[in-house]
């Protein structure tokens, strides 16, 4: 049968311009994980820090990608660089906006329509032969920026209904867009257009030369001032009294307001924990990138049970969200400096005691004839265990030359427990003893015991 191939040899990127662009991307990808990370705790609304999870790991697994490319074309594999300075500052000026229209306007409307645009361009420039690896992957990361962006027009639509709110998104977005054009996009080499009609493509083949930053280019660091909890929208609300969870005292707590108390009791741990994983990424880019890796999935998961634990107090349990208080007694360490401190409390312990709780919700569940909530406890126990082995590796990884800090750690954590179940003891018959505390780093097999369990529910 006859055969037209329409490809041709030849593109308009060299080995190392297209290394270097790619480094330019997964920089510019780096910067969103952690830039959407670190808002998440100073974000109230809810379905928007499930979806900054979805998003923060979409970012990871791309800079992910871009990384297995660059390998490829002879390039270092952790290669992130901004093209210059200008766009190092545009970053920081980005991440430093206080309000969540603004934030949104930034990623949404500007630096992500103009990656996936250089994406696109990039895929349609370069040799569609001996670059093909590099198109695939670019259309690839094309389209899932592109469901990124409709997810956040939709979202903007709905936060700028006012004049004056929509004005303020369109000023913000003329001024980020000013800056991204002034600095030279993420490659440094313009706003580059992957088709323009009725115009010679010849006249503006060759991209301008690239300003070569040295060692010494800008740099900037995230960091969030420190807060008592998380962000959240009303009704939802925390409480340092004890007498505020009092609602949720039942006579049968295997019953479906005993499991309603315990599953909306549960849904402070999931936007903590999503909370935290993301405050993580954006507050330590020196750890592994394997680790990052992980801290980027865990997020993930946290934002899916964040919706699924939200929908079952609802549609479940028949219940409405805010009807009880969340406590203050978590969020606190997560503005530790040390990020180890920061998983051994709440993964090595907390999140292995969880294990253990979900499996005994499954249990009672079943007993009462609760199949769907048996099988969400079941599904939430799975995910667990990931997150209870990320800590327990990492730790036991980070501190291989430090036996002494293994040790510190466990020592500061059992103090975090008593400070933790000191509060709530009031409300439980029995507590262990904090200094009992047992956690997964400390032992070969990364188990712990169940003589460590505590009925505190928590992440």
């Amino acid at each position: 049968m006859p055969i037209v191939d329409r490809r041709e040899f030849g593109g308009r990127f060299t080995v190392k311009e297209n290394s270097q662009r790619l480094a330019n991307y997964r920089y510019l990808e780096i910067q969103l994980m952690e830039m959407i990370g670190g808002w998440s705790h100073t974000t109230p609304q809810l379905a928007f820090k499930a979806t900054f999870g979805y998003h923060v790991f979409d970012h990871a697994q791309a800079a992910d990608l871009l990384s297995e490319r660059l390998e490829q074309l002879r390039a270092a594999r952790t290669s992130q660089e901004p093209a210059t300075d200008d766009f190092a500052h545009l970053c920081e000026h980005v991440w430093l906006l206080p309000d969540v229209i603004s934030r949104l306007v930034a990623v949404y409307r500007v630096l992500e329509p103009h990656l996936v645009s250089s994406y696109v361009y990039h895929a349609d420039a370069t040799d569609p032969l001996t670059d093909a690896p590099t198109v695939r992957l670019l259309r690839q990361l094309a389209a899932m920026g592109q469901s990124h962006v409709a997810w956040g027009q939709a979202v903007l639509e709905g936060l700028t209904r006012s004049p004056e709110d929509r004005k303020r998104a369109l000023d913000v977005q003329a001024d980020i867009e000013a800056r991204l054009v002034e600095c030279g996009g993420v490659t440094g080499q313009g706003i580059e257009a992957h088709w323009l009609t009725f115009h010679s493509a010849k006249e503006e083949e060759r991209s301008p030369a690239r300003l070569k930053r040295g060692r010494g280019g800008y740099t900037f660091r995230k960091a969030s001032p420190p807060l008592d909890h998380p962000a959240v929208e009303e009704p939802l609300w925390f409480s340092d009294k004890q007498e505020d969870f009092n609602v949720y005292q039942t006579d049968d707590e295997w019953s479906r307001e005993g499991f309603r108390h315990k599953f909306h009791q549960l849904l402070y741990g999931e936007v903590e924990t999503t909370d935290r994983m993301g405050k993580m990424l954006a507050e330590f880019p020196d750890l592994p990138w394997e680790m990052r890796m992980e801290l980027a999935h865990q997020m993930w998961d946290e934002a899916r049970h964040i919706e699924i634990v939200a929908k079952a107090v609802e549609e479940e349990l028949g219940g409405e969200l805010g009807y009880g208080p969340w406590t203050l007694v978590w969020w606190w360490m997560q503005n530790d400096p040390d990020p180890l401190r920061r998983i051994t409390v709440t993964n090595s312990w907390a999140e292995a005691n969880l294990m253990h709780t979900l499996a005994q919700w499954r249990k009672e569940a079943e007993k009462r004839g609760f199949t769907r909530i048996a099988e969400l406890a079941d599904y939430l126990q799975a995910d667990e265990r990931t997150h209870v082995r990320l800590a327990t590796d990492w730790i036991q990884k980070l501190t291989e030359d430090e036996p002494g800090k293994r040790d510190e750690l466990a020592a500061w954590g059992r103090k975090a427990i008593a400070r933790i179940q000191g509060f709530h003891a009031s409300r439980y018959k029995q507590m262990p003893d904090p200094s009992e505390a047992r956690f997964t780093f400390l032992k070969p097999d990364g188990r712990v015991e169940a003589g460590a369990l505590s009925p505190i529910i928590g992440e």
